[in-house]
């Protein structure tokens, strides 16, 4: 029943990032789940890889289908960083354009392998309901990974997740987040496009997305100091595993806002 729950929590958790994959994949056709070279296609070994796939750009998975697996190998194209999508640590580094960095990962029945690429931010909603329509009020988290440069950009596609209303009368709102960090300051934003009839949406449930948390993958050091305008947040570091997290930051995903870090 534990694993159930976990595995239930995991699915749950991702819906608003598929939620924003299916939206790119009705405006431009690109398929929800990938195979790699169709992200890679400079990548000549990864040509014949079958048995892992990527969720949009920015998820890796590997599948284990055989029985008492508690390993398996996993290609990473070495194009870009990539970070275990449950401990938040980074397992691949970046190196070589076009090249694949080939790791044993486990997987036993409690896990499954799951990779975040460096460069993304992923929007999650943590809280286990027992339908989606009963997390339509909850808050967001994001999972900021960073890329070699320390940059990160993602995008979170909004609406009313019950109607054609943002097809009918353009009732939808996108969040373009990004990421920069220097070596004495960075900056969390978010960057809003609106459809023309997001401004005529009354509900509260539909239009209040807040944000309850930042987390930050692949970050050098520690920040002094966290700022949303002159509000001073609270967070924690952790120095084994790079690893930031913003709590309570309160700002709205459906509108501009901007988060500063001293060091």
């Amino acid at each position: 029943m534990v694993r159930l729950r976990k595995v239930a929590l995991a699915r749950y958790a991702l819906l608003p990032y598929w939620y924003t994959v299916f939206r790119e994949a009705g405006l431009t056709g690109m398929p929800v789940m990938r195979t790699m070279w169709m992200q890679y296609p400079a990548t000549e070994s990864l040509f014949n890889v079958d048995d892992q796939y990527l969720i949009g750009a920015d998820l890796l998975v590997k599948p284990v289908t055989a029985p008492n697996v508690v390993s398996t190998a996993v290609k990473f194209p070495t194009d870009d960083i990539w970070y275990d999508a449950e401990s938040l640590v980074e397992v691949s580094k970046q190196g070589q354009a076009s090249g694949v960095n080939e790791l044993t990962v486990s997987s036993d029945i409690d896990t499954i392998p799951v990779f975040q690429r460096g460069g993304s931010i992923i929007s999650r909603k943590l809280r286990l309901r027992r339908s989606s329509h009963l997390m339509m009020s909850d808050p967001y988290t994001l999972f900021i990974a960073l890329d070699d440069s320390q940059h990160a950009s993602g995008d979170l596609y909004m609406d009313d997740e019950a109607t054609f209303n943002h097809e009918r009368l353009d009732q939808f709102v996108t969040a373009s987040f990004s990421a920069e960090i220097d070596q004495s300051i960075g900056v969390i934003k978010n960057a809003v496009s609106e459809g023309n009839g997001w401004v005529g949406v009354a509900d509260p449930k539909i239009k209040d997305r807040n944000i309850e948390r930042i987390i930050v993958m692949g970050l050098q050091t520690a920040p002094s100091a966290v700022f949303v305008g002159s509000e001073a947040l609270g967070y924690t570091f952790d120095k084994n595993t790079k690893v930031l997290v913003i709590r309570k930051p309160d700002v709205p995903a459906t509108s501009e806002w901007e988060i500063k870090m001293d060091f």
